[in-house]
């Protein structure tokens, strides 16, 4: 298009061009009432369609490589229809975006797409990706045909309008067709998540519910019940010297026989793990009907099985516990089965143990560490130290991570790894959270009066903490008592938190922003399922998790999926950093996908609070 621009006589042969907006689907109009897709966007790019011709298979071939690219990252061949589906499939996404034609067939076309990424596993982060490519190659040929700067962006602002559209409808349809796919499983899966595959027994989990209502209904009924843990003895063994399908074979007519065994006394049979069982006995036994049972099952061992022609003997360890006598809760009950049973295994005159006063001593002495827990939150044992987020190009902080240590009085400094885990089970980290999101608060707001300090302090929260009823409250109470600014405050949750009811999840997410405070997605990558639902979270930055980074420096699948990741959090308006950088090369590669905010070793290891005052406000 070289003639000299006139521009009232350009706008009339763009006015000239037949278009056809004949959707009837109302969320659809809505959507594009939305994007402000207007008759004259169709017209602009129905009238610049004559100048794609010579240039829309370069286009084509140049998508259909990027799509093959990213199978080869993800170590998948496609196949020849997969290679021709690409190319039709761009060809007729370029035609419908400048034909000036908005229709039933448009939307086909999305719904097909959507159901091409979904058979050929083309997650989210890929399509994200693809759209992105797509997207700059329209332009750039648009600027390429183009001479006149007017033209130029008028057209770009058509097709960034019916780009937008058309990815944000296969998107939801990519979702969907996902979601009717999960619901046909759904049944599968509900059986399988509750029972064990190989022997159709339920499972550990149908078993801890069981005891959980058996021990909530005690304070009723007055009736205790007792636990019988069961090891198979030597399977690793069995399994090695006849091979693994004998073994399960056996798994299979060994819980037949013990499930015979137990027809007479009220019991059911649970498949816990790979060579475990447990016997729940609701019938109030004392320990003479008890040893019944376990002769009954103890007999079953007496006689070979045979199978595929080898004859082959399986016996197994028992450990027993009675409720409430060894202990008041389901957890203890439990505990104390598995304590049995590891002395049952240690035993080389009976097969089976009850749990008594000895073990009951071993297993105070884990309390008495749970109590020196306790007694350092309220003796201000606990300390924090910071951790500098900053910017990779100029090394200016952006950011500080709260990160809690135990100052123990004869062991030091002890970091997370050496008390989180006890505290998390004995629901301590509770406080000890709430204690830290107090003083983090604290502290910032000192820093901020003696310096220019005003970058944000992120907080981990706890699966205990963020189902915590009062969240909210907790963290409002932190922000008045300390004085600091809401947005000074960035909360850091990981995908575990939320996967037990998203929805809820999402609802308290809401709340936290409404305050005004940042949410951060910790460990963003290890999860499969984030991906499909990051859309829908009320979160301002991702932190990608340090296992792309390990070998981020030799590993383009790395630096791939990093890359994807940053790109889709920019067209979400999400910050991204990278936590874990410990090496030059590892922050070049970040670089070079586009991601400046980095937090590791590299730059810094966690400074106590004196010595991150000497740093950032010397």
């Amino acid at each position: 298009m070289s003639e000299q621009f006139n521009r009232d006589q350009w706008l009339e042969a763009v006015k000239k061009q037949i278009t056809d907006q004949s959707i009837a689907d109302p969320s659809v109009l809505g959507r594009i009432r939305l994007a402000q897709i207007r008759k004259f966007d169709l017209q602009l790019l129905k009238w610049m369609h004559p100048y794609l011709i010579n240039r829309c298979s370069k286009i084509t071939d140049q998508m259909s490589q990027h799509t093959l690219d990213l199978y080869k990252m993800q170590s998948m061949v496609p196949s020849q229809e997969t290679k021709e589906y690409l190319i039709k499939m761009y060809e007729e996404q370029t035609r419908f975006l400048f034909n000036g034609v908005l229709d039933g067939r448009f939307l086909t076309f999305c719904d097909q797409s959507a159901l091409f990424f979904l058979n050929k596993k083309l997650s989210i982060a890929n399509q994200v990706a693809l759209f992105s490519l797509y997207h700059r190659a329209l332009i750039e040929t648009v600027e390429h045909e183009v001479n006149y700067p007017e033209q130029a962006l008028l057209l770009s602002e058509s097709l960034d309008k019916l780009l937008s559209l058309e990815q944000q409808l296969i998107l939801e349809r990519y979702q969907q067709l996902k979601h009717a796919r999960e619901l046909e499983k759904e049944e599968v899966i509900r059986f399988r998540a509750y029972h064990d595959a190989l022997t159709g027994l339920p499972n550990n989990l149908v078993a801890e519910e069981l005891v959980d209502d058996l021990v909530n209904r005690y304070n009723q009924t007055r009736r205790s019940f007792s636990i019988l843990k069961i090891n198979i003895d030597r399977l690793k063994m069995i399994n090695e010297i006849f091979g693994r399908q004998i073994g399960n074979e056996l798994l299979i007519a060994l819980s037949g026989r013990m499930k015979e065994a137990l027809e007479r006394f009220n019991a059911e049979l649970y498949r816990i793990s790979s060579d475990e069982f447990m016997i729940i006995c609701k019938d109030c036994l004392n320990k003479r009907g008890l040893v019944q049972v376990i002769e009954m099952l103890l007999r079953t061992t007496e006689q070979p099985y045979h199978i595929d022609g080898k004859e082959i003997y399986a016996t197994f360890s028992i450990g027993i516990s009675q409720f409430p006598y060894d202990g008041s809760s389901s957890v203890q009950i439990m505990a104390s089965a598995e304590a049995a049973l590891r002395e049952a295994k240690k035993s080389s005159r009976k097969s089976f143990f009850f749990y008594n006063n000895e073990l009951h001593q071993k297993l105070l002495m884990r309390l008495n560490t749970e109590n020196e827990l306790q007694s350092a939150l309220y003796n201000h044992q606990f300390v924090l130290y910071y951790q500098p987020q900053v910017d990779a190009c100029s090394g200016t902080l952006i950011g500080v991570e709260a990160l809690v240590r135990w100052k123990h009085p004869e062991r030091g400094i002890v970091p997370p790894s050496g008390f989180i885990s006890v505290a998390e089970e004995t629901g301590m980290i509770r406080d000890i959270g709430w204690w830290v999101l107090d003083e983090a608060c604290r502290q910032m707001k000192k820093w901020q009066e003696r310096g220019p300090l005003k970058v944000p302090i992120s907080v981990n929260l706890s699966f205990n903490q963020f189902h915590d009823d009062s969240l909210v409250k907790r963290v409002c109470f932190a922000l008045e008592a300390s004085g600091l600014q809401p947005e000074y405050l960035e909360l850091e949750i990981t995908e575990s938190t939320m996967a037990e009811d998203l929805e809820r999840s999402i609802r308290r997410l809401k709340e936290i922003r409404a305050l005004g405070v940042g949410v951060s997605l910790d460990d963003f990558g290890t999860g499969y399922s984030s991906l499909s639902y990051l859309k829908s979270l009320p979160i301002n930055q991702l932190k990608i998790d340090r296992s792309f980074v390990l070998d981020i420096a030799q590993s383009n699948q790395d630096q791939a999926i990093v890359t994807a990741i940053v790109s889709m959090a920019e067209h979400l308006w999400i910050d991204v950093i990278v936590e874990g950088i410990e090496t030059k090369e590892q922050l070049r590669a970040i670089e070079s996908c586009r991601c400046r905010a980095i937090q590791g070793y590299y730059y810094s290891r966690p400074l106590a609070e004196n010595d991150f005052s000497d740093k950032y406000l010397a």
